[in-house]
């Protein structure tokens, strides 16, 4: 769990255009039930597709997150696709205060395009959960600035 897994862009995001990787995180903490995601990355946007013009000062930005779904519960056993339930993202202009931005109860999307986020910094973090409800821990916090 400790090693980093290889991430293949996601068709929609590899659309868009190059992206530059700004933070890929692991070592994530689960709970009974589920491991969290085991990759939370986030690209950067184009600033054609961000909003951003040279004559405004105004312009919104874009987080685009993509990450992996997990494959094993806290106690190492295998946990199959079908168990999960979805994923819930969180988001926050503090690390320490994370609130649910969305939640996806699709387990195969795994991916996220936020938009229309003014200037800041950006916190976001990823739960799995099982068709039952239970969720896990969250995964490692990754921030963008905008």
């Amino acid at each position: 769990m400790s090693a980093m897994k290889e991430i293949k862009l996601i068709s929609s995001i590899r659309q868009l255009a190059k992206y530059a990787v700004l933070m890929a995180c692991v070592g994530l903490i689960g709970c009974a039930n589920d491991d969290a995601p085991e990759v939370l990355e986030i690209f950067e946007v184009p600033d054609a597709l961000n909003g951003a013009d040279e004559e405004s000062e105004s312009a919104v930005g874009v987080a685009a997150l993509s990450w992996v779904a997990p494959s094993t519960r806290v106690d190492d056993t295998a946990l199959p696709m079908s168990e999960i339930g979805g994923y819930k993202v969180y988001m926050g202009m503090s690390a320490d205060e994370l609130v649910l931005y969305q939640d996806i109860s699709d387990p195969y999307i795994m991916e996220l395009i936020v938009t229309d986020l003014s200037a800041g910094t950006y916190y976001f973090a990823v739960t799995a959960y099982n068709q039952y409800g239970a969720e896990s821990g969250f995964s490692v916090i990754a921030s963008k600035s905008i």
